[in-house]
């Protein structure tokens, strides 16, 4: 598995109880702006400016991918 889909498994993981701002996943990794807004795996949608929730393929990658 590569650092950006662990970077963005992460991401996940923290959007899964609800949504979050960039800047307060940017706490949990670092470079969490650039994942949300890169989006490529289709993990992740814009809910309003700078707000982030997880689209059904990212909840079915923590299901494939679980985080501990």
């Amino acid at each position: 598995m590569t650092a950006y889909r662990q970077q963005a498994l992460a991401c996940a993981a923290a959007l899964a109880e609800r949504p979050r701002r960039r800047r307060d996943l940017a706490m949990i990794v670092p470079e969490a702006a650039k994942i949300l807004q890169g989006n490529v795996y289709e993990w992740f949608v814009r809910v309003e400016r700078g707000v982030y929730d997880l689209t059904p393929k990212g909840r079915d990658a923590l299901e494939r991918w679980p985080q501990s």
